[in-house]
């Protein structure tokens, strides 16, 4: 089912929004970056026309009227200051402090591009903080889970091949879901994304950034294994290096997601983990098992695509206290004594 156009927002927002979801994808912006910066800024502007307040408010007819009225551009700064101010709380109150979060820096980029246009004399988020979003620690599979979900994969049939590949690959390299999902093999005209006389995969991550990057042995295996049963497919002709298991078309990143997830269950896996085994959890295994083995957070950011080293600790931070109990045991600082 094709999904509904937004609501554009109130007059004359939304020709400025328009053109701000321009020069978003100039700057070489996602789609999804797009559409979600574009729909915060039209829920803002609609919630302006018509506000509504937290539910903690003691008296919310008097916070709404304490607001000022919707303004049109060329708006004052003071009045969607205090609107910004406003709406934000009223999403840190009725969504969660991390929506509230993504919701407050869509809000700050579009105030940005209205200040960069002359639209704005100066930024009205200029001095507000960001919500504060509670650190929660994302446990790292463990390997006899991850062994029971491969021994799902024991089969030499198309679909059991295919899915070891897939699943070695994701915990082996750390990889974004849509990055392994959009491996190719090319063609006479251009190279592939897999090379395995170095056992290497090339992916496009955020940003459009190209990485080259490693994988194990044991992967490698087991995708020359899909490979050999690739080659039998009725698809076998396409480039695209995962196929669906019926019919000559490529697996689409949300058939990898509800693989992930029926193979999680066929282990009994999501019961005991509490959640569905999904991607993502292979990239939180990657960093820690990566730093926890002596590699540092520069070559990890590298490998993972990062440009700060705050996403290779955030990453690794659910099994640090593991990792330092490793380091003080191999250390034994006591045995000085």
């Amino acid at each position: 089912m094709p999904t509904p156009p937004p609501i554009p927002a109130p007059e004359p927002w939304e020709p400025l929004i328009a053109e701000w979801r321009r020069s978003l994808r100039a700057e070489g912006k996602s789609e999804n970056t797009i559409k979600c910066y574009g729909d915060v800024a039209r829920k803002f502007h609609w919630w302006s026309v018509n506000p509504i307040a937290p539910p903690e408010v003691d008296n919310p007819d008097e916070w709404i009227a304490d607001l000022p009225t919707a303004p049109e551009p060329p708006a004052e700064v003071d009045e969607l200051k205090r609107l910004a101010r406003a709406w934000i709380a009223y999403r840190v109150a009725t969504t969660s402090k991390g929506n509230a979060n993504n919701n407050y820096r869509a809000l700050h980029a579009w105030f940005g591009w209205l200040v960069a246009e002359d639209e704005l004399d100066s930024h009205p988020m200029a001095s507000m903080k960001p919500p504060e979003i509670p650190e929660a620690l994302v446990p790292i599979t463990p390997d006899d889970i991850m062994r029971d979900v491969l021994a799902t994969c024991n089969g030499k049939d198309f679909a059991s091949r295919r899915d070891e590949a897939i699943i070695r690959l994701l915990w082996d390299t750390g990889c974004r879901l849509a990055e392994v999902a959009a491996l190719d093999l090319g063609d006479d005209e251009r190279p592939g994304d897999l090379d395995l006389n170095v056992d290497t995969i090339r992916v496009l991550g955020k940003g459009d950034k190209l990485r080259v990057i490693p994988f194990d042995a044991k992967t490698g295996k087991a995708i020359s294994r899909y490979l050999r049963v690739r080659s039998r497919h009725k698809g076998a002709g396409l480039s695209a290096l995962w196929l669906a298991e019926k019919g000559a078309r490529p697996l689409s990143p949300n058939g990898i997601k509800l693989m992930l997830r029926r193979r999680g269950r066929a282990a009994g896996v999501n019961e005991a983990m509490g959640r569905n085994l999904h991607a993502h959890l292979g990239r939180h295994y990657q960093s820690h098992h990566f730093l926890k083995e002596g590699g540092s957070e520069g070559d990890l950011m590298l490998i993972n695509g990062w440009t700060t080293p705050q996403m290779a600790r955030r990453y690794g931070k659910s099994a640090a206290t593991e990792r330092a109990h490793a380091t003080a045991r191999r250390i034994r600082v006591g045995s000085r004594l």
